[in-house]
């Protein structure tokens, strides 16, 4: 891969002012914008990319991190490997039939939720969720409920709904769309394994990104809300932390058991989720090429339509035009079909060296890292309207602004990786 000129890095600081102005000109309320706050949103960002990808410490802790990922992978194929024998042996290995999502990936969910389960029970979680709230609260000025949500989301999925419910009640307009945007804008780590399984054989050093990925996009996620729907009430839990609502089990054995029921519910609805969509997928596509044809246009599919549609926004995040097509197809797939598809075929495209840059890949795998896609909207608007169900009208009405802010607040997490990505081997294991 060629190396990238240093110009790029400069388009991606660009592209997150753009994005916030998009955001601006989508949004509600544009005079009650608190403004310092979205500068602190975006500070805490490039605080933290700066530490990723240039501190000689975030580098080493990265790759510790990467490394800490990977050996829980190694793990979970134990159960695997006793399930499914060589359907369970990935690329490389004696005996592999070659990569099987369903083997190989889909099925660690159920190990991650297990161990999540775990750290819950050991309050590790809570600690951890309690300090990035803590940040939020004071520098964004998010209240204690969004806040909490936001830095949960980090580690969790659809479970976050459950450690919130004692505040929707009462929760504000601003406040549903930010809960809404959160839950999108970031992928739990229960599925983080699915993506590693995919993307490690040719993107050696992709877990420790996506983590960071996964820390980034929470700030993003607030900055965005709080642009296109600032508050104009006043939140119950305004300037103060609550702790999260996490309940704990009587013993690890029991937590064990019910993070593997969890686990197992969530693959389900995955794989479920993957099924329908690819198909109905599918078919509208053979019926836009049909019609396609009827007038001459041949080749049109849902996809790549999308992919001209963030074509300009991928030239933002800083990606060369060489490979910009490539990157926005990918993130007009996650759009329709969920990121593991697109995951997939990224991996695929690094495997064909399809890439001319090391970078263009890094930032897509940053840009990808999110729930933004068209099944999300009905999983967390109807997973928290059921909690709610007499808002369920104001969260329903909210559900595709929110995830057009998903998408800008996973763009933005694709323009800090650009702003910082110089293509160090060590970091990025692509080289250039």
């Amino acid at each position: 891969m060629q190396a990238t000129p240093l110009i790029y890095n400069f388009v991606s600081l660009a592209g997150i002012a753009a994005i916030c102005g998009l955001a601006w000109l989508f949004g509600h309320e544009r005079r009650r914008v608190r403004w310092t706050k979205v500068l602190w949103g975006v500070l805490i960002q490039l605080a933290i990319g700066l530490l990723v990808f240039t501190v000689p410490a975030g580098r080493t802790g990265l790759l510790w991190i990467n490394d800490a990922v990977l050996s829980l992978l190694d793990s979970a194929r134990a159960g695997l490997e006793f399930m499914f024998g060589p359907l369970a042996l990935g690329p490389g290995r004696p005996g592999s039939l070659g990569f099987i999502l369903a083997t190989q990936a889909l099925p660690t969910v159920v190990f991650f939720m297990a161990f999540s389960a775990l750290l819950y029970q050991a309050g590790i979680m809570q600690k951890v969720v309690n300090q990035f709230s803590r940040l939020f609260v004071r520098l964004l000025g998010a209240s204690g409920a969004e806040s909490m949500a936001a830095a949960a989301n980090i580690f969790v999925g659809a479970e976050v709904a459950g450690m919130v419910r004692p505040f929707l009640a009462d929760m504000t307009r601003s406040e549903y769309f930010c809960l809404l945007v959160a839950s999108m804008a970031n992928v739990a780590s229960s599925t983080l394994g699915v993506y590693v399984a995919a993307l490690q054989p040719t993107f050696p050093n992709i877990a420790g990104h996506l983590v960071s990925a996964s820390v980034i996009s929470a700030p993003a996620a607030i900055v965005i809300a709080k642009i296109m729907e600032p508050e104009t009430g006043e939140p119950v839990t305004a300037r103060r932390l609550v702790d999260p609502e996490i309940g704990r089990y009587p013993s690890y054995m029991e937590a064990v058991i019910q993070g593997t029921q969890d686990g197992v519910k969530l693959l389900v609805g995955i794989a479920g989720l993957l099924l329908s969509f690819l198909g109905l997928v599918a078919l509208a596509n053979a019926l836009l090429g049909w019609s396609g044809s009827l007038v001459g246009l041949h080749g049109l599919e849902l996809g790549r339509l999308l992919g001209y549609l963030a074509w300009p926004l991928v030239l933002t995040m800083g990606v060369p035009p060489a490979d910009a097509m490539e990157v926005a197809r990918l993130l007009g797939e996650r759009a329709l079909v969920t990121e593991i598809p697109a995951y997939m075929d990224l991996a695929r495209l690094l495997g064909e060296g399809r890439f001319t840059y090391a970078r263009s890949a890094l930032v897509a795998s940053y840009a990808l890292c999110g729930f933004a896609h068209v099944g999300s909207v009905a999983i967390f608007v109807g997973g928290f309207s059921s909690l709610v169900p007499a808002r369920m009208g104001e969260l329903s009405r909210l559900g595709l602004k929110a995830l057009l802010a998903a998408t800008l607040a996973t763009l933005m997490v694709g323009c800090v990786a650009g702003l910082f990505a110089t293509g160090a081997g060590t970091v990025l294991g692509l080289g250039n």
